[in-house]
This record gives C-alpha cells, sequence and structure tokens, in this order.
C-alpha cells in the first residue's frame, strides 16, 4: 500500500511540474539564437554530402523581421568538415523560428567530429550565441 501511494504521489508530482512548464520560460525577451546549445547527428559515412536543418528562434514573436548571421567555427589548415549555404538567415515578422541549412562532408571525417556554429543576431540587444554538433558515424556507438 505504501508503495502505490509513493508512486502516485511521485506520478501527481511530474504532472505538476510538467503542467507547469513553459516552452520559452528559460530564454530572455529579446532572445535571438539557436533552439539547442548541443546535438548529435549521425552521418552515413559512405555519401559524399549530408545535408540538416538547425533550428534558430526567437523568444516572442514581433511585427518585423529579424535577422541573423549564422557562421561555422572552422580549425586553420584543415579542409573544413562542413559548410553553410545561406549564413543570413531571416526570422520572418509574426513568427518565432526559422532553419538553416548545414552541408558536412563524411569522408573529410575520420571517426567523429565536433562542429561549433555561432549565430549572431543583427539586433544589438541579443547576445550571440553557440551550438556544437556532434557528428557521428551511423552505427557506432
Amino acid at each position: 500500500m505504501k508503495t502505490t501511494a509513493r508512486l502516485m504521489a511521485g506520478a501527481w508530482m511530474l504532472l505538476a511540474v510538467l503542467a507547469s512548464c513553459d516552452k520559452n520560460s528559460n530564454y530572455p525577451k529579446e532572445y535571438v539564437g539557436f533552439e539547442k546549445r548541443s546535438i548529435e547527428y549521425a552521418f552515413s559515412p559512405e555519401k559524399n554530402t549530408e545535408e540538416f536543418d538547425v533550428k534558430i528562434i526567437a523568444a516572442d514573436k514581433q511585427d518585423r523581421d529579424r535577422e541573423v548571421t549564422v557562421e561555422g567555427v572552422t580549425t586553420p589548415g584543415k579542409k573544413p568538415v562542413f559548410s553553410i549555404d545561406t549564413k543570413k538567415v531571416v526570422i520572418p515578422a509574426k513568427k518565432k523560428s526559422a532553419k538553416v541549412r548545414v552541408k558536412i562532408y563524411p569522408e573529410r571525417i575520420a571517426k567523429q567530429s565536433t562542429l561549433r556554429l555561432v549565430c549572431t543576431p543583427k539586433d544589438k540587444k541579443a547576445q550571440s550565441t553557440q551550438l556544437m554538433i556532434k557528428l557521428k558515424p551511423k552505427g557506432r556507438r
């Protein structure tokens, strides 16, 4: 009986915590940047290139477009393992997100690699954010 009561109390506590969460409560009002700080992406080593999208968000909707610049940080002297086609991304008015497409070159990745992207909003009130992308070949852990 005690075990059942503890499980029920735990379930109610979990439901209360989940119900009180606001999706963007961790972001300041002027936040414009990456949705997450880090992600993992599994790529197919047999392919020449692969593409995936990275989400850029704004904490709240506005009546004007917001522009950000997305750049990748590469190691000097090495061939880059990725590229970004469109470095300027616009979050349209009345919207809270946009996506940037990242292209990777699996033949240039030895075992695994980490990419670092920097998102710099055009609005000077918002700060730059960084995203770490851990690239791993499919089938390996």
